[in-house]
């Protein structure tokens, strides 16, 4: 059986809550008006959906999942739910309360380095010219469409989740520099063994793992270039500032 994904997943499983919840009413086993059944139901469903999350990044090949949003959704709707039988006194405008979740997902990512952080997705393709920006508070990024182009990169982000399949991509053969900060971020990337690359690092605390180079806990800056940087004339140059890095280089 295959699991829907996404908003399909969300849609699937507030029919089939809705749907039992109706069948109680109409049994005489309940009785209940729609908004309230909506207003009781809806932290089922955002614990459900964080569940999933949080399964799919353990245990999917594919790590379709996401630990952080996982974790979020599931600590979000189980208090929600805990509010609904009337333990505690949680609402949804007190979700700025879960901060400390960031600083769980930060250790749990630096125990297994698994996850990834969704709110926004982008993708980019073959459109020219540096692509810039700015103050995008949680964002995930993906770059693994075949031949998409590679291009000058000036990015702030809050958290994000950057993919890069360098391996897929149109590489020109000229310095692309590549820019990326933020508050917290999980870079990986997956880059061609003929193209040589440099990576800057600054950071206070994270994981960087290049091949064989490998850097964890505190730490400041950071630099590493291929054996052939220097002389190359087609080749990347990424500079990364990030309060949090967990940064994963592979040579393919």
């Amino acid at each position: 059986m295959k699991i829907r994904s996404g908003g399909q997943f969300v849609f699937a499983v507030i029919f089939v809550l809705v749907g039992i919840m109706l069948l109680l009413v109409n049994l005489g086993i309940i009785s209940v008006e729609i908004n309230e059944a909506i207003y009781f139901l809806f932290p089922f469903v955002i614990a459900i959906l964080g569940l999933k999350l949080l399964i799919e990044s353990i245990f999917s090949k594919s790590r379709r999942g996401s630990w952080f949003w996982g974790l979020i959704l599931t600590a979000l709707g189980s208090l929600l739910i805990v509010d609904r039988f009337g333990y505690i006194d949680f609402d949804i405008q007190d979700i700025w309360k879960l901060w400390p979740i960031l600083i769980v997902y930060i250790g749990l990512k630096m125990l297994w380095g698994r996850g990834s952080i969704h709110f926004k997705h982008e993708k980019w393709g073959k459109a020219k010219g540096k692509r810039s920006n700015v103050g995008n508070l949680v964002t995930d990024v993906s770059m693994k469409d075949d031949n998409w182009q590679v291009e000058p990169i000036e990015e702030w982000n809050g958290v994000a989740d950057y993919d890069f399949d360098f391996t897929k991509a149109f590489i020109p053969d000229k310095d692309t520099p590549i820019n990326l900060s933020g508050w917290v971020g999980d870079i990986k990337i997956f880059i061609p063994e003929d193209v040589e690359f440099a990576v800057t690092s600054n950071t206070k605390v994270g994981s960087i793992k290049i091949g064989n180079y490998k850097k964890d806990g505190m730490m400041k800056n950071s630099t590493y270039k291929s054996e052939g940087y220097e002389s190359a004339t087609r080749k990347i140059t990424f500079d990364f500032s990030f309060k949090v890095l967990d940064l994963r280089i592979n040579r393919v």
